[in-house]
């Protein structure tokens, strides 16, 4: 037995866990999954679901699994039919009075109990008589709606709120068959986080307003990525069908989010999904395809080149952006170079006061932080990245360029103006709080012809110096900006990998 580390037996096989675990996750181990409902790894125990039932050797009843710790020596099954038949019993009491509305319920596709009961059901119920009603579709604010007839009572939302959250919101009240779920006060939520819940919940009582009724999960596309609402840089699995987004819900990240995200950045993606938007270049104000725009800025940057350039980059760029962007900028001599950093109120949990994702990385990249008050001067072009909200360049700096080329969610005054595309819509890197760099990943096209901004700067950069690169993954992209930034020097995209890497960098930042 190796320090740290107990050996114990789970259905026969012997395997050495970390010394502390609980049965539950100490089953991971020997590769088995114990069904639970109210257990969270992340919340107290408060053992009232009875569904994690384990037969211990040497002990007359089963115990619950989420309550007990290895002991040296400690031999266990999770899956005999002693087990079996109990966890059958606890189904049949969950479900005695459960309303059998799978079909309408939001929760479908990814439900604990319609899982549990085809794994650990019996398939029958005694219980002959009428089900006993609760209410439904009960509005705990503008986020949360809950059905007291489908809840399970595994107390998943009331030790979130409390223990995390910290609002102290939600309490059990009545007993028997009438317990049920009650928000304190006037009955409303107010908690910054309070859509953690949902995810929270095993069944389908707690679901979301803004989610509610818009796709069952199975027409769906999931992809793990991360949130760029603010700097922290939440990991998140954005779910979509088609080429718009549906939602947003915390992916686990110990070292960034842990299990949970906040409301703003959950809810914060409907600019993805807007018809308003820019989907393809304008030049001169009227459309145009991208190899014209891409002439037509090249010959105003070629042309301002003696009058002087001002580029401003934004700090919701990846950093394969910011290198295109650098390179064609070292390309032409432009020395001002900066970039915006939108800024807002933070808190002690997640919320960051950056409201971009990779200020750090435009900062690493030789991007200055644009000044508080900007040079009075005159410039032959100013080429912009404009940032999707928060901060913007001052209307009098950009009539003081005589050519502007902007790149813009909407379109704006210029005489070439490139659509943005959003965090969902490109693969690349970004340097989150705490030097963290983390990978964003591609799950949707808003238009099919959209061309990223990475895309857009090589195309213009390979117009200056006539040579040609065929398009390159993302893996080749990162690999070229490794070998460019010292910083990234050995890193690789795959070693990043989906949770992301601390970077060792001089004056580590928050």
């Amino acid at each position: 037995m190796s320090q740290g580390t107990v050996n114990v037996t789970i259905d026969g096989k012997q395997v050495a866990v970390p010394a502390g675990l609980n049965l539950i996750e100490a089953a991971r181990y020997a590769g088995k999954s114990v069904p639970h409902y109210c257990y969270h790894p992340r919340l107290t125990v408060a053992g009232n679901c009875r569904i994690c039932l384990v037969e211990i050797q040497g002990q007359a009843k089963l115990e619950i699994a989420c309550n007990r710790r290895v002991a040296e020596g400690m031999s266990y099954f999770t899956e005999n039919e002693r087990v079996k038949k109990a966890r059958e019993g606890v189904m049949e009491l969950l479900l005695i009075n459960h309303p059998l509305d799978c079909t309408i319920c939001d929760q479908a596709g990814e439900c604990k109990l319609q899982e549990y009961a085809v794994d650990h059901g019996s398939g029958i119920t005694r219980y002959a008589f009428e089900k006993v009603k609760k209410p439904k579709n009960i509005s705990w604010g503008d986020r949360v709606v809950f059905d007291a007839e489908r809840c399970i009572l595994c107390t998943r939302c009331v030790r979130f709120l409390d223990e995390v959250a910290g609002t102290n919101e939600v309490g059990v009240d009545l007993r028997g068959e009438k317990c049920t779920l009650v928000v304190k006060g006037d009955g409303n939520l107010t908690s910054p986080y309070q859509m953690n819940i949902i995810d929270l919940c095993p069944v389908g009582a707690l679901t979301s307003r803004d989610f509610r009724f818009k796709s069952r999960v199975w027409f769906m596309n999931f992809t793990d990525t991360i949130c760029t609402s603010c700097a922290r840089g939440c990991n998140v699995t954005v779910g979509s069908r088609g080429d718009r987004v549906l939602r947003m819900v915390p992916r686990a990240n110990a070292e960034v989010n842990d299990h949970w995200m906040c409301d703003y950045g959950r809810l914060h993606y409907a600019f993805a999904n807007d018809e308003q938007r820019l989907a393809a270049p304008r030049v001169a104000g009227k459309g145009a395809p991208y190899p014209a725009a891409i002439q037509r800025a090249k010959a105003i940057l070629e042309g301002a080149r003696g009058d002087g350039i001002l580029a401003v980059a934004s700090a919701f760029m990846t950093n394969e952006e910011l290198l295109a962007l650098k390179q064609l900028l070292d390309l032409l001599g432009v020395e001002e170079r900066f970039f915006l950093k939108p800024m807002g109120e933070g808190d002690d949990k997640l919320v960051h006061p950056e409201k971009c994702p990779n200020a750090r990385g435009a900062a690493l990249l030789g991007f200055a932080e644009a000044p508080a008050a900007w040079p009075e001067k005159e410039y032959g072009a100013l080429l912009y990245v404009a940032p999707h909200e928060g901060a913007d360049l001052p209307e009098e700096l950009r009539k003081r360029a005589k050519r502007r080329i902007v790149f813009s969610l909407k379109e704006r005054e210029a005489d070439v103006c490139f659509p943005l595309t959003t965090w969902i819509e490109k693969d690349g890197t970004v340097v989150s709080a705490g030097d963290r760099l983390q990978r964003l990943t591609k799950g949707i096209s808003f238009e099919p012809t959209l061309v990223t901004e990475r895309a857009v700067l090589d195309r213009l950069h390979q117009a200056f110096d006539g040579s040609h690169r065929p398009p390159d993954t993302a893996a080749q992209a990162f690999a070229r900006l490794a070998d460019a930034t010292p910083a990234l020097a050995g890193v690789t995209w795959q070693k990043i990998g989906p949770l992301g890497m601390k970077l060792r960098m001089a004056g580590a930042t928050a």
